[in-house]
């Protein structure tokens, strides 16, 4: 796939598994129907360009109110659908054939008043959706408006950290502002294979050296230890940790 990435976007096109290529349509007509943009973000665009098989939980953002469209889309699929209005966000659970499950959420933009706190969040537009998130590789977002179907969104230049094997973050606070990134850090490096770059490297040392994984509440840390424990290769997460602890 040829990636010709801009400060906003790509021209790239990605190929959706075409078990959920219609449903994405779909989510997307509907979007646009109601005058927002959605996209499809994070893990399956990920998981798409690494030709991993989707999951059928798909997570949609919208630049506009998400749980408006999750209301329509389940209007018209069917299913159970939960709305968190307080968060701006919607699940939709789908049933017969379709099967799997939709998150839904509007993009937003969030600051943190102290370390590992839990983030302010206002609304924002689709670039600050993917700068608050964790890694580049999970920063990338795909177009589901009719016209821009397909359509590869990568202003941190995921894409091109995931042909090398590479894991970084998007900037130098990250570790700072959330902790729990370390352990999704050492998870996400193990399971895909990628080497961590060397400024992310130095970050995520210098948070350990700081505390910073003890600034996480019990609940927190656990729920990361315990997803370590479920990878494929738990132990090598653990030698991945061991040498993020070595200096």
């Amino acid at each position: 796939m040829s990636n010709e990435t801009g400060a906003t976007g790509s021209k790239s096109v990605v190929k959706i598994p075409s078990t959920i290529r219609l449903l994405l349509e779909q989510i997307g007509q509907f979007a646009d129907a109601h005058g927002v943009s959605a996209y499809a973000v994070g893990g399956c665009v990920r998981d798409w360009l690494l030709g991993i098989p989707d999951s059928l939980d798909l997570d949609v953002a919208v630049e506009g109110q998400g749980i408006v469209v999750a209301r329509a889309i389940g209007h018209v699929l069917g299913g159970s659908l939960t709305v968190h209005e307080q968060f701006g966000t919607a699940s939709l659970q789908l049933t017969g054939r379709r099967g799997g499950r939709v998150d839904f959420a509007s993009c937003r933009k969030e600051t943190y008043a102290r370390p590992a706190a839990y983030p302010k969040v206002i609304a924002g537009t689709m670039h600050d959706d993917l700068f608050r998130r964790d890694f580049s590789v999970n920063a990338m977002a795909v177009a589901l408006r009719p016209g821009q179907f397909g359509r590869l969104v990568d202003p941190f230049h995921g894409a091109r950290d995931l042909g090398r094997q590479v894991l970084r973050v998007l900037h130098d606070r990250s570790f700072l502002d959330d902790p729990s990134r370390l352990l999704r850090g050492v998870r996400f490096a193990q399971r895909f294979g990628l080497r961590w770059e060397r400024r992310t490297t130095a970050a995520a040392r210098a948070a350990i050296a700081q505390g910073a994984l003890g600034w996480l509440n019990a609940g927190r840390l656990r729920r990361e230890l315990d997803r370590m424990c479920e990878e494929p290769d738990p132990v090598g997460c653990l030698r991945q940790l061991v040498w993020l602890f070595a200096r």
